[in-house]
């Protein structure tokens, strides 16, 4: 099939979608009044839905157009976020504007297809009152099987939406096959959700070559496309005018396609080639920095799981069926696991009580593994503990004392509704309605939040619970599930998302090197949405600039067989805010000389202007911040901030002409306890350990401004919060800043009398761009 792109109109030309007026939108108009009548919906988040969604189809080919297209695009959210809100809306404006044919590919599962199916049909489809006549050719329980080819003879709209597994996708792509010149007329809309999984090439493709015939068998040892992606890229071949958009919060592995892959049968691959797009972070949301950054300080959400505990739940062996002996006298589950369910218990009687006795969801994540035979005695395990409690309850038993207990522990510094004795009555009533729930491929089970809404449930799953499913109401993780892939490890976290009333009530049951990996994804995450809206701030699309991602620790950005394309280029740090997240507390020589250093800084630079809290020396040169870092001491374990390398880094950037001129902050709290540094009196400030020596995310975002003009307060943003990628794309590229920050000792469970010494840097974007993993096939071009 011959190809004619079409893109978005450059930058100061008319748009496409300029020949649509307000009349125009009436699928879209139909949606935005329901979001508007929905009390969960803000005011704010709905026109943020009208503004985002009206940016990506202006990035969609024209549907009137008289040509061929075959659009390739990325949208980038959060996990858990309202990306399904935004491609909703996507949809329906796209419906409006001419695209007749709309695919949503959603998960592998039938409990996420199934989910989607009812959402798309009662916000996209409607009741009816739209003008459009829409066809549905998938139900709430009934994935695609072809209807007869003279379907498409309908005038209006069509609706699929598919699970992503090659028997549904190669029905479909059969069913176009024959549907013959009717593909002329029906421009499409193919919308992958959760687009890193199953979508991505992890073989080869077969090399274009004139002279093959179409119907050649595979040369010997000739690798071909990998058969979900394959069917995709086959089924977008066959639609003379489609564009498809790729929908993650993960995009590491889709950033890593092959721009110019090709396959001489199913074309081109699905790199993002004409745009990737980030959504803005929605108000009100709940992600990495608020639950392991600065934003999850006094919030206590952490609660550690000991290996031996680890070690008992995943007593299954893969595929023998052999479990490890378990002493008959120990408890049931154990003791975190328990203190889990009866936080869970406290914390659905805060929110019903919160709520009046309002109806409301109310769910548990258990997820330890991936094994259906450990999943499968876990649910047994918790049933069975669940029922000795209520025998307990009773009879009369110290079941409340103990819910007591949790109550204190676990709750601790939460504004509570009611007497504590009226929490714990609500919370017993909480225990004896508790729904446990095992989410797998043999269960078959599902979470039935619209038919059986208010349930207190227990999900207990693997693979089921990490990635797209909605947990509504989750307050409560127990979280055990390992992996050395970011994408996989983000996905996971199903606690992210929208928590409105009961943020608060949030806790997560998990192990130190789990919370670690969880703060230093900040970092990475932070680097790639930075990398996209430079993109966006150039005007270009990704087949004429590399997307840069920064591998901070051993963890992988994806799985190795998806960023084969990946490349590795010189170290920098442009545009970046390296912190000292790991911190040698258990070393005090190292402590003890970190302080000296500083002292002498800053007796040196003497400091003068105060701005939020701290002391700001400016107009310090290069050499000095760069003497300074070769000479701290950090973590033998750290990767996110290297002082040799930072330094060599910033005497190159010097010599150059850029970060010639620096400011260095000695940040400070009113309330802390009291230190003096190079004879300056400063409160220390409190960081807590999330591992065993991190302490997730140290700077706080404000202070990427204090040497800005008008300081941090320019740049903040309506729900309060600062936006520090904004403080870093302002900066000059002759200025950077240091950020000093003297850590409170008995926060961090160290003897050390002094403060901990952390480090932070905030750089601007230089012109050398530098050492991030990068498409090699752009990186090349």
């Amino acid at each position: 099939m011959a190809e004619v792109r079409i893109v978005a109109s450059a930058p100061g030309l008319p748009n496409w979608t300029d020949r649509l007026d307000d009349e125009a939108w009436d699928s879209w108009s139909c949606l935005e009044s329901l979001l508007r009548k929905d009390p969960r919906w803000k005011e704010e988040q709905v026109n943020s839905v009208a503004a985002e969604s009206l940016r990506v189809l202006r990035h969609l080919p024209d549907p009137r157009s008289n040509n061929g297209f075959q659009g390739r695009g990325l949208v980038v959210g959060y996990v858990q976020s309202g990306k399904t809100a935004n491609y909703t809306a996507v949809a329906a404006r796209a419906v409006d504007a001419g695209y007749r044919l709309i695919i949503i590919l959603s998960g592998i599962h039938d409990a996420l297809r199934n989910q989607t199916q009812k959402r798309l049909e009662r916000e996209l489809v409607g009741d009816g009152t739209s003008h459009h006549q829409w066809k549905l050719l998938t139900g709430n329980n009934l994935d695609f099987f072809p209807p007869p080819p003279e379907t498409l003879d309908h005038a209006g709209p069509f609706l699929i939406v598919a699970k992503k597994i090659v028997p549904v996708l190669k029905r479909l792509d059969e069913w176009l096959e024959g549907a013959g010149n009717r593909l002329h007329w029906l421009p499409t809309l193919l919308i992958d959700d959760e687009a890193d999984q199953a979508s991505i090439n992890t073989k080869g493709n077969r090399a274009p070559d004139t002279m093959v015939s179409e119907g050649e068998d595979e040369r010997a040892g000739e690798s071909k496309p990998s058969a979900t992606n394959s069917m995709i890229r086959s089924i977008l071949n066959r639609l003379p005018r489609a564009s498809y958009v790729a929908y993650t919060a993960t995009p590491f592995a889709n950033i890593f396609i092959d721009p110019s892959a090709l396959d001489r049968k199913v074309g081109q691959d699905l790199f993002p080639r004409d745009f990737a797009l980030q959504l803005p972070r929605p108000d009100g949301y709940t992600g990495t920095e608020e639950l392991f950054g600065v934003g999850a300080e006094g919030r206590d959400v952490l609660r550690f799981v000991p290996e031996e505990d680890v070690v008992r739940l995943r007593s299954s062996k893969k595929g023998k069926g052999r479990q490890v002996t378990i002493d008959p006298d120990a408890p049931i589950i154990p003791d975190t696991l328990a203190e889990a369910l009866g936080a869970f218990c406290i914390a659905g009687g805060i929110r019903q009580i919160r709520r009046d006795g309002a109806t409301s969801s109310h769910t548990m994540l258990v997820h330890v593994s991936q094994l259906v035979a450990d999943q499968a005695r876990i649910s047994g395990a918790v049933r069975e503990q669940i029922d000795l409690w209520r025998s307990e309850v009773a009879q009369g038993g110290h079941f409340k004392e103990w819910l007591g207990n949790m109550l204190e522990s676990h709750f601790r510094g939460v504004t509570l509704p009611a007497s504590n004795e009226r929490v714990i009555e609500v919370a017993t009533n909480v225990l004896n309605e508790l729904m446990v729930i095992e989410l797998n491929s043999e269960t078959g089970e599902n979470l039935e939040y619209e038919e059986r809404p208010g349930r207190h449930i227990v999900a207990i799953g693997g693979n089921r619970l990490s990635r797209g499913l909605t947990l509504e109401g989750l307050t409560i993780s127990y979280f055990l599930r390992t992996t050395s892939m970011s994408d996989t490890l983000l996905q996971m976290a199903r606690w992210y998302g929208f928590r409105t009333d009961y943020e608060d009530l949030i806790r997560i049951w998990t192990t130190p090197a789990i919370a670690r990996w969880f703060a230093e994804l900040a970092l990475v995450e932070d680097a790639l949405r930075e990398s996209l809206q430079a993109l966006t701030r150039a005007g270009k699309p990704p087949s004429e600039m590399a997307i840069r991602l920064r591998a901070h620790s051993e963890l992988l950005l994806t799985s190795r067989n998806k960023s084969g394309m990946s490349a590795d280029a010189e170290l920098s740090w442009s545009g970046e805010h390296p912190q000292t997240v790991l911190l040698p507390v258990s070393d005090h020589l190292k402590l003890q000389r970190n302080f000296d250093l500083t002292d002498q800084l800053i007796a040196q630079l003497r400091p003068s202007f105060s701005i939020e809290g701290g002391m700001l020396a400016q107009d310090v040169p290069a050499e000095t911040v760069a003497r300074f870092l070769r000479e701290y001491k950090t973590h033998d374990d750290i990767l996110a901030f290297q002082p040799d390398a930072l330094s060599e880094w910033i005497e190159q950037s010097n010599e150059a002409g850029e970060l010639v001129d620096w400011s260095v902050f000695l940040a400070g709290s009113g309330v802390g306890r009291k230190t003096i540094i190079g004879g300056i009196n400063t409160g220390m400030l409190t960081r807590s350990r999330v591992s065993s020596d991190s302490i997730g995310i140290l700077i706080d975002p404000r202070h990427e401004g204090v040497d800005l003009p008008g300081g941090p307060q320019g740049y903040k943003r309506a729900s309060g919060t600062y936006d520090s990628q904004a403080m870093r794309a302002a900066r000059p590229r002759t200025q950077g800043l240091l950020i000093i920050y003297p850590l409170d000792p008995a926060n961090l469970g160290t003897e050390f009398a002094g403060p901990v010494i952390a480090l932070a840097l905030s750089l601007p974007q230089t012109a050398e761009t530098g050492s991030w993993v990068v498409n090699r096939g752009v990186a090349d071009a």
